[in-house]
């Protein structure tokens, strides 16, 4: 159950399945201050509806201290997160949400940046390494590290962007968060591996130079084998950065 589904209820006045749905969300999430001032909003919403069914309240007094009961929870509800750790059963009661496996998506953001920081980092030190040793220009290895750049750069942005603008959002347990599939989360440990194994391979052939006789005509050989790793790469990494980092969007 999402949080604009809790706030649709408190729109149409539905109230008690409203604070029923917060109060548990609290208690998911092991927050004993803000389930403690669930259960006194809970309380005085019950204790409002026995004064009206007993007509020993004024209407406008009634009024005024239901308006002061959802005033309190929609401040409240800043503490959850945009997706509660609670579903409505088909008698509107709510229950916990159940586990799905996988990785949290949390964590498989920052397996999805570490990655890309570690397969570069490791691949910028191997150019600059074949250069110490002469398999590189210097000029050979500056156009080299440009190429590759551009790429890590956009998608480190998006990531850095995403991690910045939810830096302070409240957090899921683990057992409550949103999940990647196993299956994915092993093609990531698949794929990374392999993409920095190949550029590793590529580099260490045209410092060998093996790619071609021709010194020049062996640095475009490794430039054009350059291109295709790194456009393979991007389709999936787009994939990821589109479907999962989604701190540029909207």
């Amino acid at each position: 159950m999402k949080k604009s589904d809790l706030l649709s209820l408190i729109a149409s006045d539905d109230m008690r399945p409203a604070l029923e749905v917060a109060q548990e969300s609290a208690t998911l999430m092991e927050k004993p201050d803000l389930q403690h001032d669930m259960v006194l909003l809970r309380s005085q919403w019950e204790n409002l509806e026995k004064e009206e069914q007993s007509g020993t309240i004024a209407w406008d007094v009634l009024l005024q201290n239901r308006n002061k009961v959802k005033r309190s929870l929609l401040g409240l509800l800043d503490s959850l997160p945009d997706q509660l750790p609670v579903t409505r059963d088909v008698a509107g009661h709510a229950r916990p949400m159940i586990a799905k496996p996988g990785v949290t998506e949390t964590r498989f953001k920052r397996q999805v940046f570490f990655f890309m920081l570690a397969a570069k980092c490791w691949i910028i030190f191997w150019i600059l390494f074949h250069k110490s040793v002469g398999g590189f220009t210097s000029g050979e290895s500056m156009a080299t590290i440009s190429l590759l750049l551009p790429a890590f750069t956009a998608y480190t942005t998006v990531m850095l962007g995403d991690f910045i603008q939810n830096r302070n959002k409240p957090a899921l347990p683990a057992a409550f968060a949103p999940r990647v599939s196993n299956t994915l989360s092993w093609i990531t440990w698949i794929v990374f591996p392999v993409y920095v194994l190949v550029l590793h391979f590529i580099i260490g052939e045209k410092a060998a130079g093996t790619l071609a006789d021709d010194p020049q005509t062996n640095y475009e050989s490794m430039t054009g084998w350059l291109a295709v790793a790194e456009s393979a790469f991007g389709i999936y990494v787009g994939q990821i950065i589109h479907a999962v980092f989604k701190g540029q969007e909207g």
